[in-house]
């Protein structure tokens, strides 16, 4: 009897866990939604090890990144795991959990959230992360890197108080329960390997962005940041690619990411800055239709940047072309997708930008 009531007080458990994480995962998803789907993807659908690389960073990464078009041009699988303000601290914990189920030895991380405007870390920019990471040691320990650098950083530290809402997200969005709707309970998915799709064919005219060739100076939050990231790549005997997505910023940012390129180099790590009057040039970029805001690419600039950074990947290192590959068919499907959708997309765009 004894034995009896264990195996359904066990049973019962399992039950309760099993609703609790169900309703987790559908009141914290609107909060976290683009970067739900491409951590979805990563966890339940990506196929281990057969990613070639990974683009890091922050929105601008995304939202320049059209993955299958690479695919298509250079058979080569690249994939943006990024999210919104990214804070770099956190890119080695990413790069671990990404190696967990993919072997990946190219990382390719853009730097703008290394300016010194970029460094405060506020609530929203950890549960854009931790929110969608599965529970393990690599995310108590982004959670317990995240309180650290609160502390010792922060002006404002008043979301410590709240701590176990961290490792407990229903806690944080539990009072969205009265106001769910149809779509909450619909998990996003995406097809396009992280194609960004909410405003991929607005239209905003912005100006022509100014560019320095000046090296700066890092302050020591900085260099800490930059020497983590690279010391981490030559323990794990990892090739990085430190970019820069076209987009504009100022003079004196620049002289601080020039700097961090610097450092880069030193380490034996390549650099690419697309904020570059040459590659401008090179991209055809044009500032009154690339754009959908002041800072984003809408899909025409990204698809000028995913043809010029997949060349340049396809030229400069050695991956194998895997077009045709069975294991590699969703990347066929994913184009297919894409294709249809840029050109559906752009064919019901007014003239005014606006579909």
């Amino acid at each position: 009897m004894r034995k009896k009531n264990i195996i359904k007080v066990a049973g019962f458990l399992i039950i309760l866990g099993f609703v609790l994480w169900k309703i987790n995962s559908v009141v914290v998803q609107p909060a976290t939604v683009g970067t739900n789907s491409r951590y979805r993807a990563f966890y339940k659908e990506e196929p281990e090890n057969t990613w070639d690389g990974v683009l890091l960073g922050s929105s601008v990464v995304d939202r320049g990144w059209a993955a299958p078009l690479a695919w298509h041009e250079h058979g080569i699988a690249l994939y943006a795991m990024s999210s919104d303000s990214l804070p770099l601290p956190f890119v080695t914990n990413i790069i671990e959990e990404i190696r967990k189920k993919q072997d990946v030895k190219f990382f390719i991380i853009d730097l703008r959230g290394l300016r010194t405007s970029k460094l405060e870390l506020q609530e929203f920019k950890i549960r854009r992360l931790t929110d969608n990471m599965k529970f393990s040691k690599n995310k108590i320990d982004v959670l317990n890197k995240s309180f650290d650098y609160v502390e010792k950083y922060n002006k404002d530290k008043s979301f410590l108080d709240d701590k176990l809402s961290f490792y407990i997200p229903f806690i944080k969005y539990h009072s969205r329960w009265n106001q769910l709707e149809q779509q909450d309970f619909m998990v996003p998915e995406t097809k396009m390997k992280g194609v960004y799709e909410q405003a991929a064919f607005g239209i905003r005219k912005i100006k022509r962005p100014v560019v320095s060739n000046k090296i700066g100076e890092l302050n020591q939050l900085q260099k800490d940041i930059m020497t983590e990231i690279l010391e981490y790549g030559k323990k794990n005997d990892l090739h990085y690619l430190f970019m820069l997505m076209p987009a504009p910023m100022s003079v004196n940012a620049q002289g601080e990411i020039n700097a961090a390129f610097e450092m880069a180099r030193e380490y034996g790590q390549d650099v690419l800055n697309f904020n570059d009057e040459r590659l401008y040039n090179e991209l055809g970029m044009e500032f009154d239709s690339d754009y959908y805001n002041s800072m984003h690419l809408n899909s025409k600039g990204a698809r000028k940047v995913t043809e010029y950074l997949g060349n340049y990947i396809a030229e400069n290192y050695d991956f194998k072309d895997k077009r045709g590959q069975e294991e590699y068919k969703s990347w066929d499907e994913a184009y297919e997708l894409y294709e249809q959708y840029y050109e559906t997309g752009w064919a019901n765009v007014k003239t005014d930008g606006k579909q």
